[in-house]
């Protein structure tokens, strides 16, 4: 069994390995683990969820193109989520990112249960 943070990691990719700040690695965290999360409901649902979530980004982001490349990169996320770990069905509760140098992070995430695996 793998740990909830390096699950995390794992289906984040590259959207977690190059950030500019703490900011910027915690606001991508709490995407990864959005997207984990609905990649738990059925697809129909997902699909659903995934456009709500775009629709409330709508008045932040920059323009469409901002919105465009969101959206892949949800789909991304639960297309990885699925292919590595099709069979974990637990939502992630809490996730925060420590940073522990310039451009290095300690990442601690947390089922529903309350306990890191």
């Amino acid at each position: 069994m793998h740990k909830v943070s390096e699950m995390i990691l794992a289906v984040g990719g590259d959207l977690l390995r190059h950030v500019a700040s703490a900011e910027e690695m915690q606001v991508r965290l709490h995407l990864v683990v959005t997207a984990w999360n609905m990649s738990l409901y059925p697809e129909q649902k997902r699909k659903r969820m995934v456009k709500r979530f775009i629709d409330a980004q709508r008045p932040h982001a920059p323009g469409l193109d901002a919105l465009q490349t969101l959206e892949w990169e949800i789909r991304r996320i639960l297309q990885q989520k699925e292919r590595l770990f099709p069979a974990v069905k637990e939502r992630v509760a809490f996730a925060e990112a420590l940073q522990t140098d310039n451009d290095k992070y300690l990442v601690r995430a947390y089922f529903t249960s309350g306990n890191e695996q």
